[in-house]
């Protein structure tokens, strides 16, 4: 019994560490990934000064040679980067090869053709191209290239195509492949990477593995032939049915190409599915967005319709989380309306209360005291929730309508076929960011109202120099919208930061600054606040 609890404490920590360790690892890289994704577009300015830079010696270029070079440097740069420019420039370098008559050279621009029309789904011109090529003509080189570029183009149909024709583009793929690894010298890094694809194929796990991770030391990171690579990895791991390490290499796969500026890419929108299946909706909405920015700018119709297919995805479940929150919203309205219904209830009861105690002058005028103060506090904050509440009902109502506009609007869009139209619409954050800044001058708006003299109340609990005035009339600060927040009863940091929209260190950062920067003993400093009333009127408590 004891040997069995052993063993069995000893399988629990040999499975579970290195989970542990792979979910470390993978958090860590989507923190790098998101950090990536924030400088993306300092590195496609860094891409832009390369093309701009070849360009340039282009036109300086007099050697043929050297044309030669740069046109095959500028394919190479706009490959994965933008799609219409790679045709552009092979489409020239192939012209320039036939003026001369260089078959090699012309053998090499007709295979890069080849490959960017499947990336479009023009696969019959890609066919076309390559069995214009006579391998007799090719180098050793050349004709693993050629016979790659036919297993990349059926590859890629195979992924265009779904139903009973996709087994035949995957038997294509395969015996391509074949062909190619027969003709690459073993050893080389082409024949390794294309056998390590060929053992995935056929579930040679081990013998793939070795080949893939020998050479990922090799590849210098944050270029494309290690997104590549790793993606190659990733997709192993996912035959083999190792979830952990599949996504450990599709990030670093998304990571590289960011960095390097790829805006051909798959590892990205894939990776987004999978946040989506752990739940993390807002990171892998934030992910298929820039996958599909990506297919957008490099324009070629597989990568638009690969998206296309996540895209529904993350959306239905955007549309469950508004769902959620929507009934969220009904129950507080009720609770609310509950609450006053109590308030009112208390009322009667306290006031049917003081009745009882007019037996006596000096009772009396100590209960009608108490009354005084608590009918007071009772009309400030049923001002406070009146006032709100009929702002937050017409809020809502405004909401609902301009979501079914916003609604008809987009299924205008789909049912009249501007899918461009459509997807710049979806990009756009500009109806969040307007219904954000009228939802806090709603909010100024009303507390205001409630609290005239708040901002001079407020910074006369403060020394001079640390006074705040805001920068328009009516309008609060984000400072003055915090200790607003708290007035108002919501001194919970990280309720404050939801409403604010800022991160619970930057909320008690600022309640830090401020209290310190008091008149009174900074533990007195909220509470002073509290004090603050519709009146103008409030006690100061000070230093001793």
């Amino acid at each position: 019994m004891v040997r069995e609890r052993i063993f069995i404490l000893f399988m629990f920590v040999v499975f579970a560490i290195p989970n542990v360790c792979y979910g470390d690892k993978y958090d860590s890289l989507l923190v790098a990934l998101d950090h990536a994704l924030d400088h993306c577009n300092e590195y496609d300015l860094r891409k832009e000064e390369v093309v701009k830079s070849l360009k340039n010696k282009l036109r300086e270029c007099r050697s043929k040679d050297s044309q030669h070079e740069i046109y095959n440097a500028l394919y190479k740069e706009y490959e994965a980067y933008v799609f219409d420019s790679a045709v552009h420039y092979a489409q020239l370098h192939l012209t320039m090869s036939e003026s001369e008559a260089d078959t090699c050279r012309i053998n090499d621009c007709k295979m890069q053709l080849s490959r960017m029309y499947a990336i479009y789904a023009r696969f019959p011109e890609a066919l076309d191209i390559l069995n214009s090529i006579d391998k007799n003509e090719l180098t050793a080189k050349q004709l693993g290239d050629y016979y790659d570029k036919y297993s990349v183009v059926y590859d890629y149909q195979s992924e265009y195509i779904d139903g009973a024709e996709k087994r035949k583009y995957i038997d294509a793929k395969n015996r391509y492949l074949d062909s190619a690894l027969s003709v690459m010298p073993e050893g080389s890094y082409e024949f390794e990477i294309n056998y390590g694809r060929k053992c995935i194929a056929i579930g040679y796990f081990e013998m793939a593995e070795k080949m893939l991770l020998s050479h990922l030391s090799k590849i210098e990171k944050d270029t494309r032939d290690y997104a590549i690579l790793t993606s190659y990895i990733a997709y192993m791991y996912e035959k083999e049915g190792k979830s952990g390490l599949q996504k450990i290499y599709l990030a670093e796969s998304a990571i590289a190409d960011v960095r390097a500026s790829v805006k051909e890419n798959i590892s990205i929108g894939l990776l987004s599915m999978y946040l989506l299946n752990d739940g993390e909706i807002t990171r892998s909405n934030r992910y298929v967005k820039k996958s599909l920015e990506d297919a957008n700018f490099y324009n070629a119709r597989l990568r638009n319709i690969q998206v296309a297919k996540i895209l529904p995805i993350i959306d239905k479940a955007y549309q469950l989380e508004r769902e959620r929150q929507q009934k969220n919203m009904r129950m507080a309205i009720a609770f609310i309306g509950l609450l006053l219904l109590f308030l009112v209830a208390l009322v009667f009861y306290l006031a049917k209360q003081m009745g009882k105690l007019s037996k006596t002058r000096q009772e009396l005028i100590h209960a009608n005291e108490e009354l005084k103060n608590m009918n007071g506090y009772l009309a400030e904050n049923n001002l406070i929730k009146e006032e709100y509440i009929g702002r937050f009902l017409n809020q809502c109502s405004a909401y609902i309508n301009k979501l079914e506009a916003y609604r008809r609007s987009l299924n205008r869009k789909a049912a009249d076929g501007k899918t461009e139209d459509l997807f710049k619409m979806l990009k756009s954050s500009k109806i969040i960011d307007d219904e954000l800044r009228e939802f806090y001058q709603n909010f100024d708006t009303a507390f205001l109202d409630i609290f005239p003299d708040f901002v001079d109340q407020f910074n006369r609990l403060l020394t001079p120099e640390n006074r705040i005035k805001p920068k328009h009339k009516g309008e609060l600060s984000a400072e003055l919208r915090i200790f607003a927040l708290i007035r108002l009863g919501i001194t919970d940091s990280s309720k404050i930061a939801v409403f604010l929209r800022y991160s619970i260190t930057t909320i008690y950062n600022y309640r830090s600054k401020y209290r310190n920067k008091a008149l009174a003993e900074p533990a007195c400093f909220e509470e002073n606040i509290m004090k603050i009333n519709s009146g103008g009127a409030f006690q100061l408590r000070v230093k001793n």
